[in-house]
């Protein structure tokens, strides 16, 4: 018996991933019991652990990912939502998430993703695959035009450093902090602090 839980505060959401559950179960003969389906995040440590866990994370910051997976440390986290922004999809992996799917092109998928993930793979949207290796194509592209002084500049940049802290951080001066910055710029073809997190970060 495959336990499953889903938390998605759209309700008519949370029925159609209900609906294909049934339907996919009733065809494949599989085992598969819902134990909870609630809306935006309302889970406590008093519930049964579900062995896979089906989470919206629309409206929400993906920090509930880390969230749920301190009450539920042993449940696989999958990801059905209709929010594919390469940082979000990134942000949800690095706090626990296993899988990822878009409600639009996948919710076919869904069982054939719970069964995946409990074969201690991971499923993830095509269309997240491809956003995934084209973000990972740019930042290749810009790692090999900054020199490795400019990359370190950049990243203190990111890291919410001011001019002066990567002055300290790597020895270097203020103005030369400056000359650096406006290296950065010109290669990316960027004008501000914020296009430069943007490229960086997507």
């Amino acid at each position: 018996m495959i336990t499953v839980g889903i938390i998605d505060s759209d309700e008519h959401a949370r029925q159609e991933t209900q609906r294909v559950l049934n339907s996919k179960n009733k065809v494949a003969a599989n085992q598969i019991e819902v134990i909870f389906d609630i809306g935006k995040g309302r889970v406590d440590r008093a519930m049964t652990a579900p062995d896979v866990l089906i989470l919206d994370i629309e409206h929400q910051e993906p920090l509930i990912v880390e969230h749920v997976k301190s009450i539920f440390p042993k449940t696989e986290i999958v990801i059905l939502t209709n929010t594919c922004d390469v940082k979000t999809v990134r942000s949800c992996f690095r706090h626990g998430a296993v899988g990822y799917l878009l409600k639009q092109t996948c919710m076919d998928s869904l069982l054939a993703a719970i069964k995946i993930t409990l074969n201690e793979g991971s499923f993830v949207s095509p269309g997240v695959n491809r956003a995934l290796i084209e973000q990972s194509f740019k930042s290749k592209k810009i790692e090999e035009l900054l020199t490795a002084r400019e990359l370190q500049i950049a990243n203190g940049i990111i890291e919410g450093l001011s001019y002066k802290m990567i002055a300290q951080k790597y020895t270097i001066s203020l103005d030369t902090v400056r000359i650096y910055i406006k290296r950065i710029y010109r290669k990316l073809q960027i004008n501000s602090k914020g296009e430069l997190i943007a490229q960086l970060t997507a």
